[in-house]
């Protein structure tokens, strides 16, 4: 199957049992921080294992508007950063289709210029929340404007960004990463409180790029500085990507896989307690490296789930993953209750109403609240599917089909190319059946 002809819709067969050993590609939320990183660094960074997928490439394309230089080279991508005030006057508007973390984040780096920005994307990432973003930069002496807290955003140069110290309140590992990226920038130290955990590759990627910064679970304090470029740096595989993976493992019947090089922040893997408390048969193995990222290897058998209420301490740990673990309560005996993620609702689509649509239209009994879902496990049956341009929901949807009594077609997915390119191939390369109807 080609590129174009995995456009629009896809069609997700029964599969028999899954199983084999694969590695996936890189981590889209550290590519997206290698990039900016490597181009605000003094020297040449390579980058080994980046994801190269539209999101990615938005961050990239912003990079090269900005007068940095970024080619592949040798297998990797080679960046040569020009330093913290290097970046030229990019003329144009800045496009950032519908890479929401690509906006968020350049965001806090074109809020210290000496030049003023656009900031604009498709028609979903046009309606995502932005003021969240620009309330914590303009309490740094940011000039940010935009109408109704949506993009597009025009940023003008300010006088001088200002070491503050806040307290983050949104449970936004984008927001915060924004902030961290402004206060490179700022006349003294920034302090962060948070109030919840949220991912910390920023965190360990400035340190990794030479940064003054020290952190832990509940509080950030940088000081401002050149950042110098990383002879090699390597991604680790995506562990979002992986979910899908291990999901579909879990629930289709007498199948087993191996995940190998896939990263295992203890920041990102929330999904993986919340699926072993409910039952699912998982393992770790932590590869033996001086890596600024923890990774190693997931195994994965087929268990029989049993609903829970998934504590609320995992929520901000797992949610780009909510929606595979909605999908994953559908499945299990009981009820599950997954409730304090309204951050969901923020995403490429409001994925609490869409798990709840797609679940109910696959005959699973949902109760939908503003802030998540109490799902009554049950048999599950095939049917037609809209991902609401979403390219997580679509994903999902196609991996219902592992415990779905019929086939499942899903619509609109071509969305999936923005984290997951060669998703179907390396699905039905385990054992799925995923393919382009029209073919």
């Amino acid at each position: 199957m080609t590129k174009s002809e995995s456009k629009q819709k896809l069609l997700a067969k029964k599969p028999g049992s899954i199983a084999g050993v694969v590695s996936i590609p890189g981590d889209k939320s550290i590519s997206h921080r290698a990039i900016i990183l490597s181009m605000l660094a003094q020297g040449r960074t390579r980058i080994h294992n980046i994801l190269d997928s539209s999101d990615t490439n938005k961050s990239l394309n912003a990079a090269i508007n900005l007068g940095i230089e970024c080619k592949k080279k040798d297998g990797c991508m080679e960046i040569r950063g020009k330093g913290l005030y290097g970046l030229k006057d990019p003329g144009q508007e800045l496009f950032f289709g519908n890479s929401g973390t690509s906006m968020r984040l350049f965001m806090g780096v074109l809020a210290a210029q000496k030049f003023s920005s656009t900031l604009s994307g498709d028609s979903s990432l046009n309606s995502r929340p932005m003021e969240r973003v620009a309330v914590p930069l303009r309490k740094m002496g940011a000039r940010i404007e935009m109408e109704n807290d949506h993009a597009p955003i025009q940023i003008y140069p300010s006088d001088q960004i200002i070491g503050t110290k806040q307290r983050l309140n949104v449970p936004s590992a984008q927001v915060k990463s924004a902030v961290l990226l402004a206060a490179l920038y700022a006349n003294s130290k920034t302090v962060l409180s948070t109030s919840s955990v949220t991912r910390n590759h920023t965190e360990l990627m400035l340190e990794s790029f030479g940064c003054d910064i020290r952190h832990n679970e509940q509080e950030i304090i940088l000081e401002q500085g050149e950042l110098k470029g990383i002879n090699a740096l390597t991604i680790p595989g995506d562990f979002s990507s992986a979910s899908f993976l291990i999901l579909a493992s879990l629930i289709a019947k007498d199948s087993q896989i191996i995940i190998k090089n896939v990263g295992l922040n203890p920041t990102r893997i929330g999904f993986l307690k919340i699926l072993q408390m409910m039952g699912g048969k998982i393992t770790t193995t932590i590869d033996p490296n001086n890596s600024y990222e923890i990774q190693g290897t997931i195994k994965v058998k087929s268990s029989e789930l049993h609903g829970i209420n998934v504590p609320s301490n995992l929520i901000p740990r797992s949610i780009d993953e909510l929606p595979l673990v909605f999908l994953a309560a559908a499945c299990a005996k009981g009820t599950t209750t997954i409730r304090n993620a309204t951050e969901l609702r923020f995403k490429e689509s409001d994925r609490i109403t869409a798990m709840a649509t797609l679940l109910s239209q696959l005959s699973i009994d949902v109760k939908e609240f503003n802030d998540g879902l109490t799902i009554n496990g049950g048999v599950m049956s095939g049917g037609e599917i809209d991902s609401f341009g979403d390219h997580r929901i679509a994903m999902t949807a196609l991996i219902a089909s592992a415990c779905s009594k019929a086939d499942i077609l899903v619509h609109n997915t071509e969305n999936i190319d923005t984290s997951f390119p060669n998703f179907v191939g390396i699905m039905n390369q385990l054992g799925m059946d995923i393919i382009d109807p029209e073919c």
